[in-house]
């Protein structure tokens, strides 16, 4: 019984494929509609899908219980403040920070940095999962000594020398008044003192690309006390928006007040919008492919009306037609589907490549005098289109699906011709 359901299923098939053989042009031309469905589908959710995956790991490298703090206006923060943030519930770290725009040279090029001045003890709250690949961190009395990122010391830059422990690395810093540097040109030399192992984009700093120095010597060489910003660790990710609230509240508006977690959702929910709507882009490409497909098979009853006449005189039944031409259609839009997906995959590729290569022209954008902010350039970000064997798969069912449903109405219609008024058609 299976064996010979079997047969009438690649009967039907063999039989589809040599019609449409026969009609290559026709064929290829409705595939062609096809395609332009499951392709954008494809294309678009894989690339808003991977952008997505990338900046939510990006942020979730940074810690999804961090609180970002900086001052506003004329505001700022002090160690009196890391005090009273201490006291508040919920609150397991309080982590304040200096930050400092600069550029190093390497292999003849100006490459824009970030040296970030803190205390090394919580800097591993703050970023988890970052190590050392070698040295130590400097002693929090060390004026001179500084931990460096892995693409610091391993530039991929043409000409460029890795850095080694204990090398001399000079910065040159701009945007600051009354800069507590040596030389005219403000430049400070920091003794490497340990090497970071690769981490990837963080939250708004990349620690690949960044210098780290101990708290007091981003004092030493602002002369301040005031803050760039103040990093709040909740103890869990639940009390994150109870310990924001309180800040909030204690605060007002002389500081402006960031949770990763609420960043994480705000992205998830624009991308999933985002997807929402390229999705309805792809579903009217569906439909025009609907409309191709239906009118070729309407065209195709009309031209095989002898054909069809011809089967029901050999004993074909009304079943047995409506199922040809139903396979058909379903065959023109699995090709379709299979040729669309894969166009997808590559397209995806196309699109995210094009984004990177646009973000990679952007310069991170520079600081505030008073040093406050993170740098909210992106471009570092490694984007990966999220093609799941669950997208390929539904994008060709769907064409498959819009295939056979579009044939059903032309399929019913070359059913019910009689052999007799299909043998006299001319």
């Amino acid at each position: 019984m299976q064996g010979a359901i079997i047969l009438k299923i690649l009967d039907l098939l063999r039989f589809s494929w040599r019609a449409m053989t026969d009609r290559r042009l026709r064929t290829t031309l409705t595939i062609l509609g096809i395609i332009i469905g499951p392709a954008t589908i494809v294309a678009l959710l894989g690339a808003t899908q991977g952008f997505s995956n990338s900046v939510t790991e990006a942020f979730a490298k940074t810690g999804t219980n961090s609180i970002f703090i900086q001052p506003t206006g004329r505001n700022y923060l002090t160690s009196n403040d890391v005090a009273t943030l201490q006291k508040l519930q919920g609150v397991s770290a309080v982590v304040p920070y200096y930050l400092l725009a600069g550029t190093i040279t390497q292999g003849g090029q100006t490459i824009t940095v970030q040296v970030m001045a803190g205390d090394f003890s919580e800097l591993y709250k703050v970023l988890p999962g970052l190590t050392l690949a070698e040295g130590n961190e400097p002693a929090s009395s060390d004026l001179a000594g500084a931990d460096v990122g892995w693409l610091i010391a391993n530039p991929n830059v043409a000409g460029a020398t890795n850095i080694s422990l204990n090398q001399i690395v000079t910065v040159s810093f701009s945007g600051f008044n009354g800069l507590g540097v040596s030389g005219a040109s403000g430049e400070k030399s920091f003794i490497v003192r340990g090497i970071f192992a690769p981490y990837g984009q963080g939250f708004l700093i990349n620690p690949d690309e960044g210098i780290f120095i101990p708290l007091a010597e981003g004092q030493a060489i602002l002369h301040s006390y005031k803050y760039s910003g103040i990093i709040v660790v909740a103890s869990n990710t639940s009390v994150v928006n109870q310990v924001v609230t309180e800040i909030t509240n204690q605060y007002g508006q002389s500081v402006r007040v960031t949770a990763v977690t609420q960043i994480l959702n705000t992205i998830q929910s624009i991308t999933n919008g985002i997807g929402t709507i390229l999705a309805s882009v792809g579903g009217i490409s569906v439909i025009v492919a609907f409309i191709g497909i239906m009118t070729t098979m309407f065209t195709t009853v009309v031209e095989r009306q002898r054909e069809i006449g011809t089967l029901k005189a050999l004993g074909y039944t009304s079943r047995n037609i409506l199922s040809i031409f139903i396979v058909e259609a379903a065959m023109t839009g699995f090709i379709g589907g299979v040729i669309g997906a894969g166009a997808g995959v590559v397209l995806s590729y196309l699109v995210v490549s094009l984004f990177s290569g646009f973000g990679s022209t952007a310069r991170p954008p520079q600081n505030s005098s008073n040093g406050a902010g993170f740098s909210s350039s992106f471009s570092s970000l490694h984007i990966v289109p999220a093609i799941s064997p669950e997208l390929i798969i539904l994008a060709i069912l769907l064409a498959t699906s819009v295939g056979a449903l579009a044939g059903f109405i032309p399929a019913w219609k070359a059913s019910r011709l009689t052999p007799i008024e299909a043998l006299r058609y001319e």
